[in-house]
């Protein structure tokens, strides 16, 4: 996937690719980098080419407030398939948001993936009781906005997911 990161006024564009629980990175059709991440909370602990590099991430509308080596960057992030949804005025046909306050029990699906409309895609616990949230359309998983064990709010945009083309 490759997507369009703005940090101040430089726009990047960053090729990722994930196979085999590693990802490799590119940025500006650069050398490609193998990197290993864990995230735990709000930080990304990475091995970049076996060098130690940690992240604090902090989630905002558009992109990550990113804090590295005492400097914080925001990044703005676009991926194309995001971009071209947004453009052709279909952004909120597949988003799929918390209709009340709640947990997230699990995620049953995975970026990239193929969904049905009314597929399982997520379990949410609310008032006591377990709710398997369900897509919204037919189309492909674009991006997962939530974990397992994370509290959302009513309203809260949980998963966008594309209609195919």
């Amino acid at each position: 996937m490759i997507y369009e990161v703005t940090v101040g006024e430089a726009v990047r564009r960053v090729s990722v690719d994930k196979r085999d629980g590693l990802y490799f990175v590119s940025v500006d059709e650069g050398p490609v980098r193998r990197v290993e991440s864990l995230k735990l909370g709000q930080v990304l602990s990475m091995l970049v080419e076996h060098r130690s590099v940690e992240a604090g991430l902090a989630r905002r509308e558009g992109g990550w407030d990113v804090s590295i080596l005492g400097s914080t960057h925001a990044c703005d992030v676009v991926d194309p398939q995001r971009k071209a949804l947004r453009l052709a005025g279909g952004a909120g046909s597949g988003a799929l948001k918390a209709s009340m306050p709640g947990r997230i029990i699990g995620v049953l699906v995975e970026v990239g993936q193929a969904v049905s409309k009314g597929q399982p895609v997520m379990v949410i616990e609310a008032m006591k009781m377990e709710n398997e949230l369900k897509a919204p359309i037919d189309g492909q998983v674009v991006e997962i906005l939530v974990e397992g064990g994370q509290a959302v709010e009513s309203g809260a945009a949980l998963m966008l997911i594309a209609a195919p083309a």
